[in-house]
């Protein structure tokens, strides 16, 4: 069997074995039962708002599941934001996207909620072991807790009198705030002026009984989350959460629940009082609803860790995303190369540079990527040309266009800060650290083939990049290659088969159409 009747079949087997996986991908979608008593919700975020200029910052809130309710699916969509992970000194799984320019932008997110009062997915309470600087933390008082106010002082001092430990001091200033603070909504939203007037809001009765609580030296602080039930126009509720025999246990003064929340429960911040806050940001604008949704089945009983959730790479947090759909829309990129070069004929600096191209203006704004390739591109062209009079060895060459690269970026990137337009980091270091390496094979090329094909492949090269810019931008592509990972087996498939193509490439038939058109002598008759 020769090289061709192989490749055949490989491609066929690849080709079936993709079928099978994602064949068997939708089936085990929808063949897992529910719990008797389970329901599955949809937590939207739809958020709006206006930024001055390009760099301000929203922050949001992901919730992340409580001993009966689990997140299985995340989404979050929104355009000329930059995604940035940022991690709070608590329990808290923020988002912090970045804007890239000025004016109006929105981002909406979705979470499905798996709510299931029978199943604990997770202990009801979690060993807290704090630091000193953290345990000093949750017992400060600030502006609305107002924890050294005399309200708060003479109200403790009553409930200590009757209180034997920690745990009684606790459950008493819970009892106080719940019985003898009535709720009004509109009413103070401070501790002090809850504790003075006897009245508050769900807000300030809750930071009423965090004041008591740092005031007895225990350590306590404000969870703001949901409520898992119908609702268009869902609004967060806040509860508190303190410290007692090293663990966090829940109180919510409003409903009257102690140490053990009902499951529809959903927590989103720690130590907050808003599920989205922004900074420098104008017209900021939250909704949020919950419904109800039908159970896709799949991702709906998880009894415990094992092996085969690794396959489900949709359950990977909302954060690490981004990331997974550009890994996995790198071979489609490696894809689109090798049709411009095996079927086109269009030459380019390697096989994988026209995706790193794509990708070093992905991460930057394309027009930031721009301008560092024009400007990287310049500068290593000259600087290249200075040092070929000095011979030097292709490491130490490369490091010094390197050098000088960077002194000329930093002082454009000062530049961009003093006229407002501040890139970030990401939108510099990738596209200077590719290009700087094209520059180098750019001039290799032209010692070996001369200028006008080293051109041709820099054009070879930007044109290809432009095309995986395109096809790794596809939101929809990334998505479904996320959920069916196992569609790269067709991409193999399709390599394998531009990889046994011999004929000729579109390029050569216009390179050789002279020896298509027959010449005058043989055009005529013979005698």
């Amino acid at each position: 069997m020769h090289g061709r009747q192989v490749a055949r079949w490989v491609i066929v087997s690849v080709c079936v074995a993709g079928m099978v996986a994602v064949g068997l991908r939708v089936y085990s979608r929808h063949d897992v039962p529910m719990t008797e008593g389970d329901s599955v919700w949809r937590l939207a975020y739809d958020v709006s708002f206006r930024a001055p200029e390009a760099g301000m910052r929203l922050r949001v809130a992901i919730p992340d599941g409580a001993p009966h309710s689990r997140i299985f699916r995340e989404d979050l969509r929104y355009t000329g934001l930059k995604t940035e992970r940022m991690r709070s000194a608590a329990e808290t799984r923020e988002l912090s996207v970045v804007t890239q320019r000025d004016g109006e932008f929105r981002l909406e997110a979705r979470f499905d909620i798996h709510l299931s009062p029978r199943t604990r997915f997770r202990d009801r309470t979690t060993l807290a072991q704090l630091t000193a600087e953290q345990r000093a933390g949750y017992l400060r008082g600030f502006r609305t807790i107002q924890v050294r106010s005399a309200a708060v002082r003479e109200r403790l001092r009553e409930i200590q009198g009757k209180a034997r430990n920690k745990t009684a001091l606790v459950q008493g200033i819970f009892d106080f705030c719940h019985r003898h603070i009535a709720g009004d909504d509109d009413g103070p939203e401070d501790a002090r002026g809850v504790l003075e007037q006897q009245q508050g809001t769900s807000l300030g009765r809750a930071r009423a009984m965090v004041a008591l609580c740092r005031a007895g030296k225990v350590p306590a602080r404000l969870v703001t989350g949901f409520v898992v039930q119908e609702s268009v126009a869902a609004q967060p509720h806040v509860w508190v959460e303190v410290l007692t025999n090293g663990h966090w246990e829940p109180f919510d003064p409003d409903n009257g629940y102690a140490r053990d929340l009902p499951a529809a429960f959903l927590p989103a911040r720690y130590d907050g009082t808003v599920a989205v806050r922004g900074s420098g940001l104008t017209e900021l604008n939250s909704q949020f609803s919950i419904t109800a949704i039908p159970p896709p089945g799949h991702a709906l009983v998880r009894r415990g860790q094992h092996l085969t959730d690794i396959l489900d790479l949709a359950s990977l947090p909302v954060e690490m995303h981004q990331v997974v759909i550009l890994l996995l829309l790198m071979p489609l990129g490696a894809l689109v190369t090798a049709v411009f070069r095996t079927l086109i004929g269009i030459r380019t600096f390697g096989t994988f540079t026209p995706v790193l191209v794509a990708l070093s203006f992905i991460y930057a704004h394309w027009q930031t990527g721009l301008v560092v390739f024009g400007l990287v591109l310049i500068l290593g062209l000259a600087t290249r040309s200075l040092l070929d009079r000095l011979k030097l060895l292709l490491v130490p060459r490369l490091s010094v266009i390197l050098t000088l690269v960077v002194i000329c970026l930093v002082f454009a990137v000062s530049l961009l800060d003093y006229l407002g337009l501040t890139p970030g980091a990401d939108a510099v270091l990738l596209p200077m650290v590719i290009l700087t390496m094209i520059i180098e094979r750019f001039y290799v090329s032209t010692e070996e083939d001369g200028l006008g094909a080293s051109l041709q492949m820099l054009f070879g090269t930007l044109l290809v990049g432009l095309c995986c810019y395109f096809v790794l931008q596809g939101e929809q592509v990334g998505r479904l290659l996320l959920n069916y990972p196992e569609l790269h087996l067709f991409s193999l498939a399709l390599l394998i088969g531009l990889g046994r193509y011999t004929g000729y490439r579109l390029t050569e038939l216009w390179r050789f159409r002279d020896f298509a058109v027959p010449s005058s002598e043989e055009t005529q008759p013979a005698f």
